[in-house]
């Protein structure tokens, strides 16, 4: 009876899996609920930790060092893709990470490098250091990660299968960031409350390896049969190696194949405007909050809301409107409304108003908008999933950060200018998505595959 109660939710929530579908996702969720759990109060101690350290003003240089980091990173991941197998590539990363993750902790408790001094001084290369971290290890588990499942998935399983992957996703950050919540909120013990968060986080890395060899071992091998091989089954054809071995495989395909350009701008489009935002709730946490302790517990109270919305909406949206609507609309509809509310922002200024608009910049994107994206690359070759979703995700997310970073350096405290800026650039996004959401229909309708 349990059992039946228990299908009949899911079906509700989801859709209707295969037993060994819904264990595949299932393992995924949980590989998604560590691996953002553990990332997320890390997001939040990067910002307060470098305002504390660093200062505000210096974000957007920290923004473009990450650019100047990320062409190292995509050079060594790039030759790992072609000798590795996508499995062994998460287990060596997540082990070079965590080691990278402890050392810094190590620092952050020291009495005099870390927290515990409050100078504010762009010289101390800890607080550089601690921020770089953390944005290359989410930029490159999140790519690698969603291409992993993008391999092993068809387009309709994932209206199925990614909101549930969406829900364990938000869940673990949600409860994180709860955790986060609770040690931070004795402001006066952030020098040594912020490591010990910091150090959870890290160690928990740890977890998300363990799940996906446990998926690889047990599930069905039908269930992890993804839309290439698919496709080339249908055909009657053998799966086409990848052509082109090196470094700029993904570049190629990138600047040659206007799909993959089209995603290129898509998720562009989206990075410029929330550091766009994002800098302006910065600067107004930065003149409304004076102790370092209240601006960390701010920070961790938006990480809060953000997540717990983004749960909800994995649990009754993002299947639901995938399923109900297409990828298409998703695409369409959540430039629309972050429009709507960039053009409230204008009119009312405040911290408040800004703090809602970074709630559906991020909250939406991570449980409507970003679960859409990556079906994009379910109908696309092994090169386009791994290669060119790299340079995407880690050279194209960073670039659009950077680029955000020099506007807000030249016009950051001018908030008209800066808004009528991101009302154009949300009207070209939503034209952009809306074409290369017809693409990816007609791919799917015709069972083609995008090379």
């Amino acid at each position: 009876m349990k059992t039946n109660v228990a299908h009949k939710l899911i079906k509700f929530l989801w859709g209707d899996f295969e037993p060994s579908e819904l264990k595949k996702f299932t393992l995924l969720a949980a590989g998604f609920f560590f691996l953002l759990g553990s990332w997320w109060p890390l997001k939040t101690l990067k910002e307060s930790i470098f305002i504390n350290m660093i200062g505000p003003m210096h974000l957007p240089e920290a923004k473009i060092a990450s650019v100047l980091l990320f062409f190292p990173i995509v050079l060594l991941y790039s030759k790992l893709v072609d000798h590795f197998a996508k499995e062994k590539l998460i287990y060596f990363f997540v082990g070079f990470y965590t080691i990278v993750g402890l050392v810094l902790v190590y620092f952050l408790h020291h009495p005099t490098i870390g927290l515990a001094n409050t100078n504010v001084d762009p010289s101390r290369l800890l607080g550089w250091a601690f921020y770089l971290f953390v944005e290359s290890y989410i930029s490159l588990m999140l790519s690698l990660y969603w291409s992993f499942i993008n391999d092993v998935t068809t387009p309709e399983s994932a209206k199925k299968g990614y909101g549930l992957i969406i829900f364990g996703t938000q869940l673990g950050a949600f409860l994180f960031i709860i955790l986060g919540n609770i040690l931070s909120y004795d402001t006066s013990r952030y020098a040594e409350r912020a490591p010990f968060i910091a150090l959870i986080s890290i160690l928990t890395f740890l977890a998300m390896p363990v799940i996906v060899y446990i998926m690889t071992k047990t599930v069905e091998k039908k269930a992890l049969t993804g839309y290439s091989e698919q496709v080339a089954q249908e055909e009657a054809e053998p799966l086409k190696k990848d052509s082109w071995v090196g470094f700029l495989d993904g570049l190629k395909l990138l600047v040659t194949h206007p799909y993959v350009t089209g995603i290129f701008f898509l998720i562009c489009f989206q990075e410029l405007i929330s550091t766009l935002m994002g800098f302006q709730m910065s600067l107004l946490v930065n003149a409304t909050y004076t102790d370092p302790g209240a601006r960390n517990f701010f920070f961790f109270n938006f990480a809060l809301a953000v997540q717990l919305i983004a749960c909800l909406f994995g649990l009754f949206g993002t299947s639901f409107f995938q399923r109900r609507f297409g990828i298409r609309f998703c695409l369409i509809t959540y430039p629309v409304l972050l429009g709507v509310a960039i053009a409230y922002y204008m009119v009312f200024p405040t911290l408040t108003t800004i703090f809602s608009v970074m709630l559906i910049a991020k909250a939406l994107n991570y449980a409507f908008n970003q679960p859409a994206k990556e079906v994009l690359y379910i109908p696309t070759s092994r090169s386009i999933k791994y290669k060119s979703k790299a340079w995407i995700d880690m050279f194209g997310m960073r670039f659009a950060k950077a680029a955000g970073s020099i506007i807000n350096r030249l016009m950051g405290p001018y908030i008209l200018l800066i808004g009528s800026s991101t009302l154009g650039i949300i009207g070209l996004w939503t034209l952009l998505a809306n074409i290369i959401g017809n693409v990816f229909k007609k791919a799917v309708d015709q069972n083609k595959l995008i090379e």
